[in-house]
């Protein structure tokens, strides 16, 4: 390797290591900045759904249930996306399955569905399948199906957009 080669390679590893460590760092940012966030907009949320005029007790605590959800489900696609590698090591048979870990968008628990559904789970995973399916019974299977139903929303969506821009432009 000549001088030139070598002060490219340099140039490149040095700017790598520079964007992991920033990247490393917004991580630790919005980790700092999450939990302070979430403090606050549990209470506005309460605050808020307490004081709107003719709301009932039974629509204030369905609507902060829903809020909530989302922000388990929220934190559940981070995790599958965080350690998709990880979980793709602990609860498949083998790590180059055929629904791996790792994917926006999709829960753990969606994962595990399908894995379950494809009999690609190593013990570990059927462990955690049954833990969570004492939590909710079918959860993995129900969360699944829940992101099936997502993409058929999503397709037939996306359908009615292309029909309403096509009959728009008549």
């Amino acid at each position: 390797m000549n001088l030139s080669n070598f002060k490219s390679w340099l140039s490149e590893f040095f700017s790598n290591i520079g964007q992991l460590l920033l990247s490393f760092f917004l991580i630790l940012v919005a980790f700092a900045l999450f939990i302070p966030c979430l403090i606050a907009s549990i209470i506005w949320k309460v605050v808020v759904s307490i004081s709107k005029e003719n709301r009932k007790a039974r629509d204030i605590i369905s609507g902060t249930k829903q809020f909530f959800l989302a922000i388990a489900i929220a934190l559940d696609q981070l995790g599958n996306v965080a350690f998709g590698g990880f979980f793709n090591w602990l609860f498949l048979k083998d790590q180059e399955g055929l629904y791996n870990f790792g994917a926006a968008h999709e829960t753990v628990s969606e994962v595990l569905g399908w894995n379950l559904y494809l009999d690609h789970l190593n013990r570990k995973g059927k462990f955690m399948v049954a833990l969570l399916d004492w939590i909710e019974k079918d959860h993995c299977i129900k969360a699944m199906r829940s992101g099936i139903e997502t993409a058929q929303f999503k397709t037939d969506h996306w359908q009615d957009v292309q029909e309403y821009q096509v009959n728009s432009k008549l």
